[in-house]
């Protein structure tokens, strides 16, 4: 089976939909099918270009095709444009990612114009708080839906959900195309031996004080504006209590972030991390305490898997597309977004330690049975071929 995977830009500062995408594609050529990437060569600052060389050094047998951008706001890119009218069929089937920008939209345009079978995946962009932003978001937003999007999500083979819930929050658009639910993965060997505890601790030079972390991009829909001050609650309890916050600032938000830090005088107590990758991020999770992600909106939330998977129980808010699972699974304490519920949260958690390791050892059970790749990859494969049968019948008939 040969795949073509289009997605606007694989620098690890847009998100988790990168490190999606990138284990999806790895974990596609492991099962022996053909595998591209089709993405724009934005990197993570401005005028940074994105490291193929990296990216095909971590996905070996995965084939990247990053092209020059012309706007980068929506990620217009002309020769992206001339090579998908050229290779478009030379494959079996597109799985476009995301919404609202150019390469997704214009690869599905071209796909549904040529009766090519194409898999849309929204990654969490029809998510309705998304659109209470601002007028000029929202106004964008439909006119390119409008154009571009909804036309395109009617007209695919599939659209990609990765939760039931996240099914559920785009039914207000009333989109005709069918439709499954295929999670996200994690690659469970990276987890299966974890690192010893204390090198964050020892990075943080904070000993054995409780450690809350925080590990996604600093941005307005991860609800830092409710964590911070709940943390304010917890030290009030626990005075030698830690916050780690670790991430990338997203789009300016962390001034605001460390304004309220100031706010309520946690500057000693909170301590902000811009980047960890590798071995030092698993470091962070097995040496945290709770893990917190009380976001307005997450489709998913692989680093909440993550977390998981370490063994670290979660704090999570009921925005986060697999609270049910967590909370059914006996994983970690959802919360509504609301400050007082966090803070209680947090203080259940943090004092009990034997609580916190039978959340550890559910989390980690959790994460082996339902989300790694190799459980993922064969269900979508299952997917791809159905679609892929339906399209050759309609072809025939």
């Amino acid at each position: 089976m040969r795949i073509l995977h289009v997605i606007s830009m694989m620098a690890s500062v847009s998100g988790g939909t990168t490190q999606v995408v990138q284990s999806l594609a790895s974990s596609q050529v492991k099962a022996g099918q053909q595998v591209a990437v089709c993405t724009t060569a934005i990197g993570n600052r401005d005028g940074e270009l994105l490291d193929v060389d990296a990216l095909r050094a971590a996905s070996p047998g995965v084939r990247y095709e990053a092209f020059p951008w012309e706007l980068r706001a929506p990620m217009v890119s002309l020769a992206m444009r001339r090579w998908l009218r050229e290779h478009l069929n030379d494959f079996d089937l597109l799985h476009v990612h995301g919404l609202y920008r150019f390469p997704p939209s214009y690869a599905a345009w071209l796909a549904h114009r040529r009766k090519f079978p194409y898999i849309a995946m929204p990654h969490g962009n029809l998510d309705p708080f998304l659109y209470r932003q601002s007028r000029q978001s929202v106004l964008l937003k439909r006119l390119w839906e409008r154009w571009f999007d909804v036309p395109n999500l009617n007209g695919a083979s599939a659209i990609h959900y990765t939760t039931e819930e996240e099914r559920d929050r785009a039914g207000f658009l009333k989109l005709r195309a069918p439709s499954f639910v295929v999670p996200n993965g994690l690659d469970w060997p990276r987890f299966a031996q974890l690192p010893a505890r204390g090198e964050f601790r020892a990075r943080l030079g904070i000993g054995d004080a409780p450690l809350v972390l925080f590990l996604s991009r600093i941005n307005f829909k991860k609800g830092l504006d409710l964590l911070v001050p709940a943390f304010s609650q917890v030290r009030a309890r626990f005075p030698d209590a830690v916050l780690a916050m670790v991430g990338p600032d997203n789009e300016g938000y962390g001034s605001q972030v460390r304004s309220w830090v100031a706010e309520h005088a946690l500057q000693d107590s909170a301590q902000f991390v811009d980047h960890l990758d590798g071995e030092a991020v698993l470091q962070a999770y097995v040496d945290a305490d709770v893990f917190a992600l009380p976001s307005y909106t997450e489709n998913f939330g692989m680093v909440v898997a993550e977390s998981l998977a370490c063994g670290t129980p979660v704090v999570i808010s009921d925005q986060v597309n697999i609270h049910r699972e967590v909370s059914k699974a006996g994983a970690g304490l959802v919360t509504r977004c609301d400050v007082a519920e966090v803070a209680d949260a947090l203080c259940t958690l943090l004092p009990d330690a034997p609580r916190r390791q039978a959340m550890g050892r559910a989390g980690r059970d959790l994460v082996q049975r339902k989300w790694t790749w190799d459980v993922v990859a064969q269900d979508l494969s299952a997917e791809y071929e159905q679609i892929i049968a339906r399209h050759s019948r309609r072809r025939a008939s």
